[in-house]
């Protein structure tokens, strides 16, 4: 059905409500697993200068910029903090949910934006509902909780979409509209500056040549100002490195282009990622295609006359372009598997979602009603699957952020300390500062915590020390109900720390699970992982299972314990 709201608003109403499913669920899911405990970047990005902030003893212009402007890693996040300060004003806290929150509404903007592109090209209605199945879901479940990310890498894209829908227009209303919110763009994070060029292209192609001049000495003077005093981090690689692996770029670029279609463990890993970059290279493939098409109309005499949703169609692809290539150029060296993390696949779904809409709008009726029925069918699978497999890592994680934070606040273990071992003072300053000035607040209780009952009888749980510094506990025989507190932990406890550890429970695979109509998922066992290097030397740990259902907390012995010296870790087996 072609998308005419106005004598299809039936069938238009229809999906609507359906698209509302995905997006409740999404949003159900946010709020069951947030917490308001920071990670990795966060403590530098929004802990430390929302209190920079609250210490100022008088209100200073160019202080509040440096604290604001001041680069974290290779990025300018403007925006981020300035949302931190302001709901800190409001409220008299920091609380990162909130701040995640707000960036995901950004989300909302994002689905928006794609909605005018189906409404206003006269698109299949059922559009709009794969369109909210392929965004609105979990298998970028990293983004999504980790408070920082979406006020800085989801709402970049909101910004450049939404500049570009103004382009259209030669109204200089229009032009003021777009190059206000390209600087929003460019504030929110170093992806932003790639504004500039899609811009520029957004209005050369369509013979605005005085349009042309404004945004690039607006907007270019904007990412001069960016990267002024700029500094790449000394642990990132070095454009040079990365420029040496051609191979290694090419490969990322289709990895990166194709995440979407990440069908994760279900396959081999060579079957996998050779499936990603076959998807990756036939999208690229489409938008080079229509691309040259665009190009060459260009060249006539008046010019490309946009319609506001190719506009915005063109410039989010155009962008998303740019930051799949910077994005595989900027860290070739690492390799792929960064790639298929969980925290950049919201990149590929929403270029997989524009790509779609490209193809939708170059197609003769008869053929988008088809094309648009067979999609609706991988939407709706992508979803499902989404939701199977990332729970488990999902659970995961938050049970990692809590276990965390109480390890700082126990142990002064660094919170997500792999990445800040070599940085542990400063962090530690900056969570103690905000913790004293009334910035942030420690969880009052940890779901974890005692009383327990405890049992007498042994749990089987295999210890290894591997790797040098990792200690790995296993289980095959554990098995717990959903519910995102329930579960397994391990208790190591010496006469002078404890340290409490989250578990990743055991999944079914597909087919069970499908088999029994979603009554097999979890799978019976357990594992867990910790660095040795956040014991103490010279102690003997008992080793204990902790085992959380619902209201109980049952404590069970183990057959193993560790013992430390001042530079050794030995698992003894009693």
């Amino acid at each position: 059905m072609v998308a005419d709201y106005a004598k299809n608003r039936q069938t238009a109403t229809w999906f609507s409500l359906l698209s509302a499913i995905p997006i409740l669920i999404f949003f159900y899911t946010f709020f069951q697993f947030i917490s308001n405990i920071p990670f990795q970047d966060d403590y530098d990005a929004l802990l430390e200068p929302v209190t920079k902030f609250k210490q100022l003893t008088h209100f200073s212009w160019s202080e509040f910029v440096n604290i604001v402007w001041t680069q974290d890693d290779e990025r300018r996040i403007v925006v981020d903090r300035l949302v931190a300060i302001t709901t800190y004003l409001i409220t008299s806290k920091l609380d990162l949910r909130l701040q995640a929150f707000l960036g995901l509404l950004s989300l909302l903007g994002i689905f928006y934006l794609i909605y005018t592109i189906i409404r206003d090209g006269k698109l299949p209605v059922s559009l709009v509902l794969i369109c909210a199945l392929l965004l609105f879901h979990i298998q970028y479940y990293e983004t999504i909780f980790w408070a920082m990310i979406p006020l800085q890498h989801v709402i970049v894209y909101f910004f450049v979409l939404l500049s570009s829908y103004y382009l259209y227009s030669t109204k200089p209303s229009n032009l003021i509209a777009a190059l206000i919110i390209a600087i929003f763009a460019i504030l929110s994070d170093v992806s932003g500056t790639f504004i500039l060029p899609v811009g520029l292209f957004l209005l050369l192609v369509q013979h605005r040549w005085k349009h042309s001049i404004i945004w690039a000495l607006v907007i270019g003077g904007m990412v001069f100002l960016y990267y002024q005093n700029f500094e790449v981090p000394s642990f990132r690689p070095k454009l040079s490195d990365n420029l040496q692996r051609p191979d290694l770029i090419i490969s990322r670029i289709l990895v990166a282009s194709g995440v979407a279609f990440d069908a994760n463990t279900l396959f081999p890993s060579k079957v996998r990622i050779g499936f990603i970059m076959a998807a990756g290279a036939v999208l690229w493939g489409i938008v080079i295609y229509f691309g040259f098409g665009l190009i060459k109309a260009a060249f006539n005499r008046s010019g490309i006359l946009f319609a506001r949703w190719e506009s915005t169609l063109w410039g989010g692809l155009l962008h998303f372009g740019i930051t799949l290539l910077a994005l595989a150029v900027g860290r070739a060296i690492e390799g792929i598997d960064p790639l298929l993390i969980s925290r950049y696949k919201h990149i590929g779904f929403i270029w997989l979602i524009l790509i779609i809409l490209l193809v939708a709008s170059q197609l003769k009726t008869r053929n988008q009603v088809l094309f648009s029925k067979a999609w609706i069918v991988v939407s709706i699978g992508i979803f499902l699957f989404s939701y199977f497999y990332y729970l488990v890592p999902l659970d995961y994680y938050y049970k990692e952020r809590y276990t965390d934070i109480y390890g700082w606040e126990y142990n002064r273990a660094i919170p997500s300390s792999p990445i800040y071992i070599s940085v542990r003072p400063s962090v530690d300053t900056m969570t103690i500062q905000a913790i004293r000035s009334g910035v942030y607040e420690l969880p009052k209780n940890y779901f974890f915590n005692g009383p327990y009952q405890n049992k007498k009888e042994l749990i089987n749980l295999s210890v290894e020390h591997v790797g040098g510094h990792t200690l790995s506990f296993t289980n095959n025989t554990f098995s717990r109900k959903f519910g995102k507190q329930n579960g397994a932990f391990i208790i190591l406890k010496s006469d002078a720390q404890q340290q409490i550890i989250p578990t990743q429970q055991n999944r079914f695979s597909l087919k069970p699970f499908l088999l029994s109509f979603g009554r097999n998922y979890y799978a019976t066992g357990f594992s867990g992982i910790l660095s040795s290097k956040y014991l103490l030397p010279n102690q003997t740990y008992q080793i204990f299972v902790l085992e959380i259902d619902g209201d109980k907390k049952n404590l069970y012995p183990t057959k193993s314990k560790i013992e430390t010296g001042s530079d050794s870790v030995n698992v003894v087996r009693l």
